[in-house]
């Protein structure tokens, strides 16, 4: 029993050296990434003027005014829907539509004593 133990011992000891010897580099799961050193990095240089010592200027760049494109026309409609929404928000918090004594009437209706109610065109409600 016991040179099987030993023999498995020296196994695994000659498999974890070898495998250490042949991957050095190796730390966890990922490779090693080589460092790139600032030296190696080529700062961009500036022009100067002719007679100038000052930086000169970038160059601008125009960018194309499309305004009639299907992505400006759709951020168009996108738009006009979200002011229509909150139009409709607005409107809809007025007491006319949040009360509800109101029932479908624009100003709030008179509460009368019962024998002078009549009859409502607009809620069909005696009041």
């Amino acid at each position: 029993m016991q040179p099987r133990l030993l023999c498995l011992f020296v196994l695994a000891l000659g498999i974890s050296v070898g495998y250490s010897q042949s991957s050095p580099d190796f730390s966890g799961p990922f490779p090693k990434t080589p460092i790139v050193q600032e030296a190696t990095i080529a700062k961009v240089a500036h022009r100067k003027g002719f007679f100038s010592s000052k930086k000169a200027k970038a160059l601008k760049v125009k960018k194309q005014k499309v305004t009639h494109s299907a992505q400006f026309e759709f951020y168009e409609r996108v738009e006009q829907a979200a002011k229509d929404h909150q139009r409709q928000l607005k409107k809809f918090s007025k007491p006319q539509y949040t009360n509800f004594l109101y029932y479908g009437h624009r100003r709030l209706p008179k509460r009368r004593p019962p024998h002078k109610m009549r009859f409502c065109n607009e809620c069909g409600i005696r009041h």
